[in-house]
Order: structure tokens, then C-alpha cells, then sequence
């Protein structure tokens, strides 16, 4: 049981750590500042002067959505996400389920193909 908790522990800190990393890579692109701490100690991952963006893995996708919305009211942006896509085949079912609640919400949506290395 214990190395099972270790194994699952290191896997989530090395699926945030690509996640960070590629923030960080994408924030040039996208004319933002990263990780940008707000007044509640939540974290913006690209602030720029038109959006709030939360960078996500297609699994998360729900989760994003809310992040989204709720970056863009207390930054007074709009809302956006950057979808990191590993494999768009395996992942489509991800992606089409955040677009059909992203366009009943104005969610500006973008997919950041990554290499699966």
C-alpha cells in the first residue's frame, strides 16, 4: 500500500511539473505572465490583458472550465483555455466535451499540441 501511495504521489508531481513547464513555454506566445496570484491565494496560470487562461490536460477538462470562469471575473478578463494535447485521437472525447460547454460560455479554447517524450 505505501509504495503504491509513492508511486501514485510521484506521478501527479510529474504530471504538474509538465503542466508548469509548459506554461512557462507557452507564456511567450501568448503574451502573459504566469502563475499570477490572486487576492485569495489562487493561482491565474497565464494572465494576459485580454484573458485568463488555465493551462490543462484534456482529462481535467471540467475542472478548467470552472477555473476559467471564475479567473475571468475576478480578473475582470474573459475566459480561455489551453488544452495540452498529447494524442488528439485518444483524447477527442476531452476536447469535444469542453468545446460544447466552452461556446455556451463564451470560453475562448486553444489546443497546444506537446510532445508525449
Amino acid at each position: 500500500m505505501r509504495n503504491l501511495i509513492l508511486i501514485l504521489l510521484l506521478l501527479c508531481s510529474s504530471t504538474f511539473a509538465g503542466e508548469v513547464e509548459e506554461t512557462r513555454r507557452l507564456a511567450a506566445k501568448y503574451k502573459a505572465e504566469t502563475e499570477v496570484i490572486l487576492w485569495d491565494m489562487t493561482r491565474v496560470d497565464l494572465l494576459n490583458d485580454e484573458y485568463a487562461i488555465e493551462v490543462e490536460w484534456p482529462r481535467k477538462w471540467a475542472e478548467a472550465i470552472g477555473q476559467s470562469l471564475y479567473y475571468a471575473a475576478v480578473t475582470n478578463r474573459k475566459p480561455a483555455i489551453i488544452l495540452l494535447i498529447k494524442d488528439k485521437r485518444s483524447e477527442s472525447r476531452y476536447i469535444y466535451r469542453l468545446q460544447t460547454v466552452a461556446a455556451k460560455h463564451n470560453i475562448k479554447i486553444y489546443l497546444e499540441e506537446i510532445s508525449s517524450d
